[in-house]
């Protein structure tokens, strides 16, 4: 039986007899609450849907007390309502120790201890009701919601939570605005206005003092005096001001008004107000900093773009004027080539007439002066492509003693106007590889600096001898005066291209020591000043002899010469060529290529273990040739060494990546031309190797019916696959693939046309027997492998006409041998051997 009564006071649901409780129940009408009662536990649930209590008054008695507690605490509609139990009845033990909520002694007790009840739980539901709405407000201040979202969603949760008839967000720029940004309001959810803080002296308050600022009466409130007549017409009770202030920021307030017959604003509402204040005025901050940093990465764009621009324009006006400077070096050049070639060409008219000697002797040395300002000027537009383009040399053999002599012979008039005596000591002759040209210029500049510099009736020496080192003799050329000499600090900065001390410029040559260093160093040599104990100064130059061919390779051990490999050398230069196969035939069968297209087919023919070619030859040139090579299937195979007289870094670079398996640059020395080829036969060595043991890996370690590989090779694979995975840091996947059932291997013929148009050329498939299928998926993490796996296994299914189960781990990272990986994956134990 029910007791409806319209407007309750409350809802109650009685556990106990009908007729024991006719008091208790007509009290509870009375009073005005609705109720009913029920003694049948069954029916609980059913009145828990229909009334909806709001508490529940335990009057059953022993245990049936129990029971119907215990009962009540499982239902999820009525475990968190208040228990009364009744003890205006009876007060026995059993009913005294329930953990119920509160004890009714007498029916005076009853509405009290109801109407506290009632009270707790709407409070309870109203805290519930905030913290849920605080949360919501929280994570969508968190989000990724643009910031006029979240304040709309904001001003709509706690203008529903706290009953209010206006709530808004209001943003200032700083404390002394004078007006404010209304962002988003509960009235209107797209309202965006100014307002004027005059108007509003409340806000104008907690702006100004960082407070909250409450007005409960403000009919009567001191502080809206001035808007009275505003707010009086609109019906204006309470006022309630939260700042939004982060990190000591002012960043404006939260707005909540409620009209005459409200409740107002208590302690509840206030805190509510400040916890979501606190979490929106993060949420402020956080999106002006992101658009303040948003527009100065904008203008840091811009800038960029407008600095790219500036230098792109300058860039384009220094290749104007390298051009320009290319034209008139072009220019010059040429206009110097002329008149030389007429100068030339009547010195060897005039050598081709009766001279006496000394006439014969003066043209030949105008002949040769002239040759060397052709010579000069050659390398005029070799630095007029600027300081970072490494100069070429032409490299033959020559006699550097008598280089030296001839040196000395073209400078004694030079000498003897200036009253210095010039000899050469060059006691023999010792043979080189190098640029006769730029070496002769080196001597005459160093030549004509010590003439300048020698005193007067002084003597300039030129010593040409040999040093012994352990890496191979070289010449040593000494050119000393007996001048003032040069301080012991300045020694080391003689060299220097853009110091200009006693020794570094020189007249004469004009080339500089600067470029004396540089084609020094080009030739694989060596340059230095020394101060002798005996006064003025020597200059020093070393460069390696290639005389010491033979030395080097003499005491080598030969082989027999049908086991020698047999290496092709592809060279023009008959004396570069000589000395090539000087090197290389103590330890190898050589044949020679006088040009690319030559050499390229002697390759094709006899195919031999080596290729060493010059870069710049006839016809094709080297790394066209190496293209070649590599292009076709069988001379891919053979290795290639380039050599060229060209030092730059960008074609031994574009020589590697053409295919080339080194590059040396001439000048070489003998030992190390042996060295690297030795590396060069070796790695092909190991080369071939690889491939053959990968042959018989897969023809010892492949599944005959599927040919995939069996256990063995597919362990082999993937020991391999892992150790370089550990090695590099690289993801290795290893999936297995296990049916319903074993099956036989002729159920998965095609399977592997199958897989592989699923998987990638690296990957690698393997049969563990009984249908068991394993992939190893290198350079692929687990996720990505679970999802090839995943796309690959209907196929699979498909197939064979079987369910098919699978498993992924990464077996980079794993200690564990993999084998054990196999077998937890699902794969079928190894048989023991």
């Amino acid at each position: 039986m029910r007791a409806e009564i319209a407007g309750a006071r409350g809802r109650v649901l009685v556990i106990g007899a009908r007729e024991a409780n006719d008091a208790l129940l007509a009290h509870l009408s009375d009073s005005g609450y609705q109720w009913d009662i029920t003694e049948n536990l069954l029916a609980l649930s059913g009145l828990a849907e229909s009334l909806r209590p709001d508490a529940i008054l335990m009057s059953a008695t022993g245990k049936k007390a129990a029971e119907a507690l215990s009962a009540v605490r499982q239902d999820t509609r009525l475990r968190e309502l208040k228990v009364l139990a009744d003890l205006t009845r009876s007060r026995s033990e059993v009913l005294r120790k329930l953990p119920v909520d509160d004890w009714v002694r007498s029916l005076e007790e009853l509405i009290p201890r109801l109407d506290a009840a009632l009270r707790e739980r709407k409070l309870m539901e109203r805290t519930r009701n905030r913290m849920e709405r605080l949360l919501e407000i929280t994570q969508a201040a968190t989000s990724s919601l643009e910031l006029e979202q979240i304040l709309r969603l904001a001003v709509e949760k706690v203008g529903a939570v706290i009953n209010a008839d206006r709530c808004s967000v209001v943003l200032v720029e700083d404390v002394h605005s004078r007006t404010a940004s209304v962002v988003a309001t509960m009235e209107d959810p797209g309202l965006s206005l100014d307002v004027d803080l005059a108007r509003y002296p409340e806000l104008r308050r907690a702006l100004e003092t960082r407070q909250a600022v409450l007005v409960e009466e403000a009919q009567r409130d001191p502080l809206m005096a001035e808007v009275r007549p505003a707010i009086t017409s609109v019906g204006v009770r309470s006022i309630l001001v939260q700042p939004l202030v982060c990190h000591d920021e002012l960043l404006g307030a939260l707005f909540l008004r409620m009209s005459r017959g409200s409740e107002g604003f208590g302690r509840d509402e206030q805190e509510f107000a400040q916890a979501v204040a606190a979490a929106l005025a993060n949420c402020i901050r956080n999106a002006r900093l992101h658009t303040a940093l948003k527009k100065k990465r904008d203008e840091l764009e811009l800038a960029y773009v407008e600095r790219y621009r500036e230098l792109t324009e300058a860039n384009r006006r220094l290749k104007d004027l390298n051009r320009l400077k290319d034209e008139i070096i072009a220019v010059c050049s040429h206009d110097l080539r002329a008149p030389l070639q007429v100068l030339l060409g009547h010195g060897r008219l005039l050598l081709e007439g009766g001279l006496d000697p000394q006439q014969k002797q003066s043209a030949e040395a105008m002949i040769r002066q002239g040759r060397k300002i052709l010579g000069l000027v050659e390398s005029l537009l070799d630095k007029g492509k600027g300081d970072v383009a490494r100069l070429s040399i032409e490299p033959r053999v020559l006699d550097i003693s008598a280089l030296c002599r001839e040196s000395v012979n073209e400078l004694e008039i030079l000498a003897a106007e200036r009253g210095v005596a010039l000899r050469a000591e060059t006691p023999e002759s010792m043979m080189l590889i190098g640029d006769e040209l730029k070496l002769h210029e080196v001597l005459q500049n160093l030549i004509t600096n010590a003439i300048h510099h020698a005193q007067d009736a002084g003597e300039v020496v030129v010593k040409a001898s040999r040093l012994a080192r352990p890496d191979g003799d070289v010449a040593r050329i000494v050119v000393q005066d007996d001048g003032k000499g040069i301080p012991p600090e300045e020694l080391p900065l003689v060299f220097d291209r853009y110091r200009s001390g006693s020794k570094s410029g020189g007249g004469g040559a004009g080339l500089g020591l600067a470029i004396c260093k540089e084609f020094v160093e080009l030739h694989g040599g060596e340059i230095w000043a020394e101060a002798p104990p005996e006064g003025g100064a020597a200059f020093i130059f070393t460069m390696p002899l290639a005389q010491e061919i033979q030395r080097a390779v003499k005491n080598l051990p030969n082989k027999d010469v049908a086991e020698q490999p047999r290496v092709l050398v592809v060279e023009d230069e008959p004396e570069i060529a000589a000395v090539l196969v000087e090197v290389l035939r103590s330890r190898y069968r050589v044949d020679v290529a006088r040009d690319g297209a030559e050499g390229l087919a002697r390759a094709r023919s006899s195919k031999p273990d080596l290729v060493v070619m010059d870069v710049f030859l006839p016809k094709l040139d080297g790394l066209d040739a190496a293209v070649a090579l590599k292009s076709s299937s069988d001379t891919a195979s053979i290795p290639v060494i380039l050599l060229s007289a060209h030092q730059g870094v960008a074609d031994k670079v574009r020589a590697l990546n053409l295919g080339a398996v080194d590059y040396m640059s001439k000048p070489f020395n003998a030992m190390e031309l042996l060295t690297r080829t030795e590396r060069a036969l070796k790695l092909r060595k190991a080369e071939s190797e690889m491939e053959r043991t990968s042959s018989l890996l897969r023809r010892s370690g492949n599944d005959p019916i599927t040919g995939l590989y069996d256990r063995r090779g597919l362990m082999l694979r993937l020991d391999h696959e892992v150790s370089r995975g550990r090695r590099y840091s690289r993801p290795v996947s290893l999936a297995v693939l296990r049916p319903e059932r074993p099956v036989q291997s002729d159920v998965l013929r095609g399977v592997p046309d199958v897989m592989r148009a699923r998987l990638r050329t690296p990957d690698i498939i393997g049969h563990m027997g009984e249908g068991v299928l394993a992939v190893v998926l290198p350079e692929c993490n687990v996720e990505a492998g679970r999802n090839v796996i995943g796309r690959l296994l209907p196929d699979v299914e498909k197939h064979t006409g079987m369910e098919y189960r699978s498993a992924v781990a990464d077996v980079s990272h794993d200690s564990e041998p993999v084998e054990r990986i196999l077998e937890r994956l699902g794969a079928p134990v190894a048989p023991v051997l």
